[in-house]
């Protein structure tokens, strides 16, 4: 999970790559992010996380954003074709 050469996380990439919009702050030596979608059906995700790492917070919010979209399947009912 390095980084690319302009020392962005490769997992914020894919975040921003799936829609959501990203914010990372320094605070007290310490990275806190935020990360921000709205679905297609109107519905708004956000998450939050912190680390020592520009990596280690970008696997949280990506793990955090996961639990999120897999969570909001499993509330939606299933379509029948």
């Amino acid at each position: 999970m390095s980084g690319n050469e302009n020392g962005k996380s490769i997992l914020l990439l894919w975040l921003t790559m799936l829609g959501w919009q990203v914010d990372v702050r320094s605070k007290g030596g310490e990275l806190h992010g935020v990360a921000h979608h709205i679905a297609a059906d109107g519905s708004s995700f956000r998450v939050s996380g912190r680390g020592a790492t520009r990596d280690e917070l970008a696997f949280r919010l990506f793990q955090a954003a996961l639990r999120v979209v897999e969570g909001s399947a499993e509330r939606r009912p299933l379509l029948a074709a």
